[in-house]
């Protein structure tokens, strides 16, 4: 059945009758009305409707009824079907009955006999439509809890997959560094080999050589050289992730303390300066963090006009929670459209005879600090200088 059912029950047939003939008028035929002489044949009636799955919305009861009462049929109701609302009808019950069946039944309405003019339906009305309000919030609750098991059962699936990729990612990732490390570290002594070669053959029959082997050996030695550097950068690089190990609470003074001793014959010589704050600890990797700020400072010195002497300054920022580490120079710059490029491996933006190099330090130094859970970037102006930025975990 689609439409809702009301109970009306009263042990007088007279007053059910009248009172059918009044709810059938006013409310036009949209809704079943059934009548009851006793509470226990309003149950009768009720199970019945619940048989036909026909909702009761409103079951009406007068209170003084042979057997069982008015209160009591309504708190039996309440028992079985809570959402059922109960307006109860008598000119003789007691306060102490209104407030049993307020309590136990959560009674919607209490209406004294004889009721005035439109009373009950208005009460009746305003009933129905909670009755119905309640019924399409309901209905809603249910698709939004429906919609909201799917959404979970949807991110759960999604998160699996995402979890399943990361993993297979990260595998082919180690595979890869592995691969990049054997092969780095077994070029190393063959490429050796021919440079060694070259160099005797250079030594021992130079002066029985023309200008163009000259020049072709020489040649052959600087790029075998040139090799054996990039391999040995490849090889750097694949060791920032090879084994992974365990963060700690590392002191960045101490590190920089160490990375200003490496360099300090490269500083001289560039009569460079280093102007430092105070750094904090963070949770790292200390030989990583080494390579990190070596990479960046030497690339400082580096990328240095010669008629200018190097200039660079360290700090540090809270930001969240993170530190955010500056690494600033007066060096040569860069154009905006360099600024993503320098991060890739064996990326250079300068010839190798003006500024020697393998192009492997700051693809290092992205992979160190990404392995630390952070990230690097930097702001150059061509000419100026170049500041590096990149954040670390705070000491937790």
């Amino acid at each position: 059945m689609d439409k809702l059912a009301i109970i009306c029950v009263d042990d007088e047939q007279t007053i059910l009758d009248s009172l059918k003939i009044e709810l059938e008028t006013a409310l036009e035929d949209k809704y079943v009305i059934e009548t009851a002489e006793s509470g226990e044949e309003a149950l009768e009636v009720l199970w019945s409707l619940v048989e036909d799955d026909c909702q009761v919305a409103v079951t009406i009861a007068d209170y003084i009824m042979p057997g069982m009462k008015g209160d009591e049929l309504l708190i039996k109701i309440h028992q079985e079907y809570p959402k059922i609302l109960k307006i109860m009808l008598t000119g003789q019950a007691d306060i102490q009955a209104v407030g049993n069946a307020v309590n136990e039944a959560n009674l919607y309405r209490y209406i004294a006999k004889p009721w005035e003019g439109t009373d009950l339906i208005l009460t009746l009305k305003e009933a129905l439509r909670s009755y119905q309000r309640d019924r399409q919030l309901a209905r809603q609750n249910k698709i939004l809890q429906e919609l909201n098991a799917s959404l979970e059962q949807k991110v759960k699936e999604r998160t699996a997959k995402l979890e399943e990729l990361n993993g297979e990612l990260m595998r082919s990732n180690e595979d890869l560094e592995q691969f990049a490390y054997v092969i780095s570290h077994d070029l190393q002594q063959p490429l050796q080999s021919i440079i060694g070669l070259a160099e005797i053959l250079m030594l021992d029959y130079e002066e029985i050589m023309n200008e163009f082997a000259k020049d072709s050996l020489s040649t052959l030695i600087a790029s075998g050289l040139r090799m054996r550097e990039m391999i040995r950068g490849l090889l750097t690089y694949s060791k920032v992730g090879t084994p992974r190990q365990k963060l700690k609470p590392i002191d960045c003074n101490l590190v920089l303390d160490k990375v200003l001793a490496n360099l300090q014959i490269a500083i001289a010589e560039k009569k460079g300066k280093v102007i430092r704050e105070h750094l904090p600890q963070v949770m790292g990797n200390e030989t990583q963090l080494i390579q990190l700020f070596q990479n960046l400072i030497s690339n400082a010195l580096k990328f240095c006009p010669p008629d200018v002497s190097p200039e660079i300054r360290i700090g540090v920022e809270l930001e969240e929670d993170k530190w955010r580490f500056r690494i600033e120079d007066n060096g040569i710059g860069m154009e905006p459209k360099n600024f993503q490029r320098i991060f890739g491996i064996f990326q250079r933006l300068e010839t190798e005879g003006k500024y020697p190099g393998t192009g492997i330090g700051l693809a290092s130094c992205k992979k160190i600090v990404q392995r630390h859970g952070g990230n690097i970037w930097l702001e150059s102006q061509l000419g100026v200088g170049t500041v590096f930025y990149f954040t670390l975990n705070q000491d937790t």
